[in-house]
């Protein structure tokens, strides 16, 4: 087919509703429904030609086939490590978001925002599938990819060490969309270890498809708080920050004296404002993906502040646990953190309350050999 040829055909499809999320490609050609098919009439659990269950899909260096990290590993499917597993349970919320022994914060923050919409989240997890009704040991995903949606499917069978979940597990335990779900992004990447190391916004845009922005917090704009409330309202997915100094405590995971870890992804869950000591006092909510590890300052869980504010809303916002959820002041977030990304599902803006219209335009193009895509490339 000739390249023009070629670009008609893409447009064709595109127009016809190929792409959208509801006629997602099918990645590498795989058909969710026709393969969970051929298993359940064969009686076999599905096994993922395209990304087996060895040594290839944990890594190539520090999770590579020799690598002391990868000793003892055993891939084992979800009801060889539960009695009763289950896909969601209760709906999925940010708790089911824990990290595991994989440097992928930046994904896992972008997904326990992305519960926070649940439109959006059965975007990304199809409601088609669980663990009781026409299992087969096959469960599909939806990325947005290069301007379109793509359909990733997955065998269930996940890495574990000691018989526990390796990487991303759920706090409840028992619950695996996030496991697969992970195992999914795993495989359109190549392996798990391409998920180490990357962008909080890069994550939000693959998980919605979404408009993203960078707040630079050491010079915040004016308003950010409202911006902040504004966005959440929307649906709008928020994560935040702090810079390093160098690459030495990006290595050494450097945690300050109040426990809020550098270099490391936390979702942005919710804002309230308070009465306190007869002033109004802005508060933010933030989650460390780990689902431990909380900030120890003013207003975390059990500070002295919490007793000076009505008790109708200390009961409803001072949730005392360990689950890497917690609460602090504004001025301290502005103080602590470095960055703030926003990732918008619409393209109003959130600095305004007035509507701005955009348009969007998609080029297809591709490369030519011998020639620098600055003066050669084709659309």
């Amino acid at each position: 087919m000739s390249v023009l040829a070629a670009g008609v055909s893409k447009q064709g499809m595109a127009a016809q509703g190929h792409g959208s999320h509801h006629e997602a490609v099918r990645y590498l050609g795989q058909d969710f429904e026709t393969l969970r098919r051929q298993c359940l009439d064969s009686g076999l659990l599905f096994e993922d030609p395209e990304f087996p269950a060895c040594p290839s899909a944990l890594g190539y260096e520090d999770l590579g086939p020799h690598s002391p990290q990868t000793r003892g590993i055993v891939w084992k499917r979800p009801p060889e490590l539960c009695a009763s597993p289950q896909f969601i349970v209760g709906g999925a919320t940010r708790t089911d978001i824990c990290q595991g022994d994989l440097g992928d914060c930046w994904l896992l923050a972008a997904l326990a925002s992305l519960t926070l919409n649940e439109e959006l989240l059965y975007r990304v997890v199809p409601r088609d599938q669980d663990f009781q009704q026409d299992y087969a040991g096959i469960f599909h995903f939806q990325f947005w990819r290069y301007g379109q949606w793509v359909d990733v499917i997955v065998d269930d069978r996940l890495p574990t060490k000691n018989g526990e979940l390796l990487f991303l597990r759920s706090g409840t335990g028992g619950e695996f969309w996030g496991a697969l779900l992970e195992k999914a992004y795993a495989k359109l990447r190549g392996s798990y270890e391409a998920l180490t190391g990357g962008s909080t916004v890069e994550g939000l845009k693959d998980l919605t498809g979404g408009i993203c922005e960078f707040y630079d917090l050491r010079k915040p704009p004016a308003g950010l708080f409202q911006i902040i409330r504004k966005a959440l309202r929307a649906g709008c997915l928020l994560a935040c920050s702090i810079d390093v100094s160098g690459a030495a405590e990006v290595e050494a995971e450097t945690t300050t004296c109040q426990k809020l870890v550098k270099s490391h992804a936390y979702s942005v869950t919710g804002v309230e404002e308070v009465d306190f000591r007869g002033r109004p006092e802005k508060l933010v909510r933030l989650r460390n993906p780990w689902g431990e590890v909380e900030w120890t300052g003013a207003w975390s869980d059990s500070a002295p502040e919490w007793n000076l504010i009505d008790p109708r809303q200390k009961e409803e916002l001072d949730k005392r646990a360990e689950d890497g959820e917690f609460w602090m002041s504004f001025s301290d977030f502005l103080r602590q953190f470095s960055r703030l990304e926003i990732c918008s599902l619409s393209p109003d803006s959130l600095s305004s309350d007035q509507l701005h219209k955009w348009n969007l335009v998609l080029f297809n193009c591709h490369w030519t050999q011998g020639s620098t895509c600055l003066s050669f490339l084709r659309c």
